[in-house]
């Protein structure tokens, strides 16, 4: 019965018609602390006082309760939908508990195009259109309003007067709202493929949201001038961090350097260290082959750590000169990989060179 009243109500809203006093207005909010709200998100307000309309809409939406959760996320099958809430309620949470920025930019349109998006934002809450299936790169919170805006209002967005959205990948763009010496950056990185070098157009690029916002303020005759609702905490500058994967990793380079120059590095040591970076390469070739996630296709990170190593080391770490053809295939995807993955995200090396000294020692310098 809840489910039919729902229903009847969302129909109602979609056929309403918005009053001349309407506003439509893009919400910026800044980006958080946690991961999954590290690069910001967009909100697309609706407000009508004539008719009693404070419609705040949001995509990218998700729920942990779905069954299967974490699966479903590693598969790239996890159900995103669009919701919608009152502007004092994303306010509430965004600024007043999550402490964070919110600016607002009411669009500059007619009654005709405020009315097209608000019902179809309407139609897109209807219990049969608002699942869709999300996209880091191609579709999410972002990409969704923007197309929403182009849709119902075209020629508003001035693409080709945004150089400052141009020029950088979708890595690229990524890695601008990330920590550099980060275990959470550089694994991140490392799930990536191909795909998520092309560099991104000035409409690309609003995949972030804070791009988003930068292009609406460049449309002249999209916006008007932004204002903040909300200035969020400054997140203060962090130091270096001594945990993260540029000392462990370097500091592990140099170990296995040392060790395999004075040949010493034993047996165990290189199935624990063959056996983990094969099973962690495993697991990249898994993301790129056989999920919904396209950008982690075709990744070098498979070349450069080669899943077979796991469980081959086994017999190969204990006989080297037995398995001397394997051992230079793989030194050769090695150098390959390595390169290929330096001119992606240059940490990345750090990943691959331990593994790539102890195949050259196994290969040229096993006694």
């Amino acid at each position: 019965m809840k489910k039919i009243l729902l229903f009847l109500l969302i129909s109602l809203a979609a056929k309403a018609q918005l009053s001349s006093k309407a506003e439509v207005v893009l919400i910026t909010v800044a980006p958080g602390k946690e991961l999954h709200s590290a690069f910001g998100h967009t909100i697309l307000w609706v407000n009508d006082p004539l008719n009693g309309i404070d419609r705040a809409y949001s995509y990218g939406t998700f729920d942990f309760r779905t069954e299967n959760f974490y699966l479903k996320f590693l598969m790239g099958t996890l159900p995103y939908t669009i919701s919608v809430h009152s502007m004092q309620d994303e306010f509430n949470y965004n600024a007043q508990y999550e402490k964070r920025g919110m600016i607002a930019q009411k669009l500059q349109l007619d009654s005709l195009q405020k009315n097209a998006i608000f019902q179809a934002l309407e139609t897109n809450l209807l219990p049969e259109n608002r699942e869709y299936a999300y996209k880091f790169f191609y579709d999410n919170c972002s990409t969704r309003i923007r197309d929403m805006i182009e849709s119902n209002a075209p020629g508003k967005y001035r693409w080709n007067q945004s150089p400052s959205l141009e020029g950088k990948s979708y890595r690229d763009w990524m890695n601008k709202y990330l920590q550099p010496n980060s275990w959470v950056t550089l694994g991140m990185n490392l799930a990536l493929g191909v795909p998520s070098n092309v560099k991104a157009t000035a409409t690309q690029a609003c995949y972030l949201p804070d791009n988003l916002a930068a292009a609406t303020n460049l449309a002249s005759k999209l916006s008007a001038n932004p204002v903040s609702l909300f200035d969020g905490e400054v997140t203060p500058e962090t130091g270096f961090d001594f945990t993260g994967p540029y000392v462990i990793l370097g500091i592990l380079t140099v170990l296995i350097g040392f060790l395999t120059f004075k040949n010493v590095f034993p047996y165990a040591a290189d199935v624990a260290l063959f056996s983990v970076i094969g099973i962690f390469a495993w697991f990249v070739f898994f993301l790129g082959t056989a999920t919904n996630h396209e950008v982690m296709a075709y990744n070098p990170a498979s070349l450069m750590l080669f899943p077979f190593n796991f469980p081959l080391v086994i017999w190969f770490a204990r006989n080297p000169l037995k398995w001397k053809f394997y051992l230079h295939m793989v030194t050769v995807f090695s150098i390959i990989g390595l390169i290929w993955s330096g001119m992606q995200f240059l940490p990345m090396v750090l990943v691959g060179l331990p593994i790539f000294i102890r195949l050259v020692g196994l290969s040229f310098f096993k006694k």
